[in-house]
């Protein structure tokens, strides 16, 4: 039945995606969101299957289709745009809204969103392939995580309002 039910979801958004795209919207796909902010990459980043280049952007949390997503939007003209399905949710015990991400070589990868205003951490999978490294100023260069410590980095989300 949740094989059902996921097949169904990701039927429904993929016509919806499609949609979207072949029309060229710029409408916000998640029309009711809990929270919207804003926040600034500095450096590439991994979001899911969504790769974000450094720079501005917005993003939504909300329903759609019966499950949560975070819809991630570019602020510049030309900017990628895309909806993230979350995995999960906890307890937050943040005090700011942050993304939470680990550093796989130069590039970031998104983990989690921390919005304290609903009590929400929300938690996203891995991208597939995906191997977490550490730098290791001995060699000279990247080794895997189990080898060494991971670094997380944080960055800053601003609540927009409603």
């Amino acid at each position: 039945m949740k094989t059902i039910r996921s097949l169904m979801t990701l039927a429904g958004l993929s016509v919806m995606l499609f949609a979207l795209g072949a029309t060229g919207a710029k409408a916000q796909a998640i029309a009711n969101p809990d929270f919207a902010g804003t926040f600034t990459l500095s450096n590439n980043a991994q979001w899911g299957n969504v790769a974000l280049p450094a720079g501005h952007y917005k993003l939504y949390h909300g329903t759609l289709f019966g499950s949560y997503f975070v819809e991630v939007r570019g602020a510049e003209k030309g900017s990628p745009h895309g909806l993230i399905h979350v995995e999960g949710t906890d307890e937050s015990s943040a005090t700011k809204s942050v993304l939470v991400c680990v550093r796989e070589g130069s590039t970031l990868v998104v983990r989690a969103l921390e919005i304290p205003g609903l009590g929400k951490s929300i938690n996203f999978a891995m991208p597939r392939g995906t191997q977490l490294t550490a730098h290791n100023g001995k060699h000279n260069g990247y080794i895997q995580l189990a080898e060494a410590p991971m670094l997380i980095q944080r960055i800053s989300v601003t609540l927009n309002a409603k």
